[in-house]
């Protein structure tokens, strides 16, 4: 069974979810000790040091597995900005040709895959439980991305979009009123129903 720990009171749950039930605190999954391997190429990944994490690493395709803090550690703006050798000088890269979803390289089940940010370029397979995985030179582009304001551009699309929305919810709230003052207007029930 699945267990989570809580990083701010140490709260044990046989669940996996994502906020303590006692502190409110960010949930992390207790992962068993067992062997992670590289979901392209079933090898063993290896340690890896990175900027002063351990990581997960396949030495033959060369892609790195990161546990969901670590990923939110490297891929802050003040990690990235603190950072020299991240440049601010990003090429977005284009997306890689269609293939089979990767399955996750501690659990086994098959991983999700999304845009980072939507905007980036950049692909990334993640268990929502265990991690994320990110091929060959994805963690440099996606550090270049932030470091060249990716995530202000994320967010002024984001706010686009909802003004959008927003937009076409403000045209169907008018036309409902206009509706209705048409029908108030014209009192159905007296023309139906008139001389009763």
């Amino acid at each position: 069974m699945a267990k989570s720990q809580c990083s701010s009171c140490n709260h044990i749950v046989k669940a996996t979810i994502r906020h303590c039930p006692m502190c409110n605190g960010s949930m992390k999954a207790i992962q068993k000790s067992a062997l992670k391997t590289c979901p392209r190429c079933t090898t063993k990944l290896d340690e890896y040091i990175y900027r002063d994490h351990e990581l997960d690493k396949c030495n033959t395709c060369e892609g790195i597995w990161l546990q969901p803090d670590e990923f939110s550690v490297l891929t802050s703006e003040f990690d990235v900005y603190r950072d020299d050798s991240s440049s601010p000088l990003y090429m977005r890269p284009g997306l890689p040709a269609s293939e089979n979803y990767l399955p996750c390289a501690n659990c086994k089940k098959i991983m999700s895959r999304r845009n980072f940010k939507s905007i980036s370029g950049v692909l990334i397979d993640s268990c929502i439980n265990c991690g994320i995985w990110l091929d060959k030179g994805e963690l440099e582009f996606i550090r270049s991305f932030i470091a060249s304001g990716g995530l202000d551009k994320s967010q002024d699309n984001k706010l686009v979009k909802h003004e959008l929305k927003i937009e076409a919810l403000d045209d169907r709230v008018s036309d409902v009123e206009l509706m209705e003052k048409m029908l108030n207007k014209f009192n159905l029930k007296r023309i139906l129903f008139r001389g009763f």
